[in-house]
């Protein structure tokens, strides 16, 4: 009994040396530094580390992927951005592009009207040239018409004895009523009598259109005008010499009007019908001259071929 109880004794220490690591935390694998293991538990505690560390290079990953992501989504909204702008610029590329196109076609045009107005322009100097010289031509060869065709009295006393002549055809066609007509007119402003007198030349009533005109030269308005239709009036009434004087004092009076160069050709035709061919051909040089382009300088340049 006693050795046994001396065997329980000794052997206690042993027991208790035996139990007291796991008491202190021998072989606690989640200690913070675990001691006491076995190879099996050392083990476990690599592969655990092993898990902890490759967690935290997932996690590590993970955080680099995130920032990579949030890297990339700012990257593409830039990128959107940029491309947006890039359509933009292209747009305006394109527009400019057409634009470009339309101001070379504009710049085109420009050239070729600066290249027409220029020749235009030389054309036009010309011919105001030889106007100018046809004018002074002209101016020339009235005056030697006022000095060596007939003299003043002479001319005066034929016109005077032509205008007799019209006179007596005038009463005989009626002579109330053209006073008749005169009477009329002073009730009428002058732009009204022009408008009427120009309607009445058109449809040929040439006597009541000479009385027209004969009132507008009483009132001074727009006498180289009415000079001129009344040497129309007497052109084609064969009164020659009184349309040589109406034409006279028409293109003296206004040089540039429009009917220049039936003025020109009438007053040639009308010094050939008195026999004054010489006179003739000084209006006819002149009206090649300065209006080469008019039907009746063409309509001359026809009738002497």
């Amino acid at each position: 009994m006693s050795k046994t109880i001396i065997l329980f004794l000794l052997a206690l220490p042993l027991a208790v040396l035996a139990i007291e690591p796991s008491v202190y935390g021998a072989g606690d694998l989640d200690s913070k530094n675990p001691y006491g293991l076995t190879p099996a538990e050392k083990k476990i505690l690599q592969n655990n580390e092993k898990v902890t560390n490759l967690n935290k290079s997932v996690g590590g990953v993970q955080v680099e992927l995130s920032r990579i992501n949030e890297g990339y989504e700012g990257l593409r909204s830039v990128t959107e951005s940029i491309s947006l702008k890039i359509g933009k610029i292209d747009e305006k590329i394109r527009s400019l592009d057409e634009k470009t196109k339309d101001i070379e076609i504009i710049r085109s045009d420009l050239i070729e009207l600066k290249e027409y107005s220029s020749e235009g322009r030389a054309i036009q100097e010309e011919n105001q040239e030889k106007i100018k010289i046809a004018i002074t031509e002209l101016g020339l060869l009235i005056d030697s018409i006022n000095k060596n065709y007939v003299d003043k009295d002479k001319f005066n006393a034929f016109v005077a004895s032509q205008k007799a002549f019209e006179n007596m055809v005038n009463e005989k066609l009626g002579k109330s009523a053209e006073k008749k007509t005169k009477d009329t007119l002073k009730t009428k402003d002058s732009g009204t009598i022009a408008k009427d007198a120009d309607e009445l030349f058109e449809k040929k009533a040439y006597n009541d259109a000479k009385v027209h005109y004969e009132n507008l030269l009483e009132r001074n308005y727009k006498p180289a005008k009415a000079n001129f239709y009344l040497g129309e009036i007497a052109f084609i009434q064969k009164s020659y010499a009184s349309a040589i004087e109406h034409y006279k004092q028409s293109i003296a009076l206004y040089d540039k009007a429009s009917y220049v160069p039936t003025l020109l050709y009438h007053t040639g035709i009308s010094f050939e019908k008195l026999g004054k061919s010489k006179e003739a051909k000084g209006f006819f040089k002149a009206l090649k001259d300065g209006y080469p382009d008019s039907s009746e300088a063409k309509k001359l340049t026809k009738n002497q071929q």
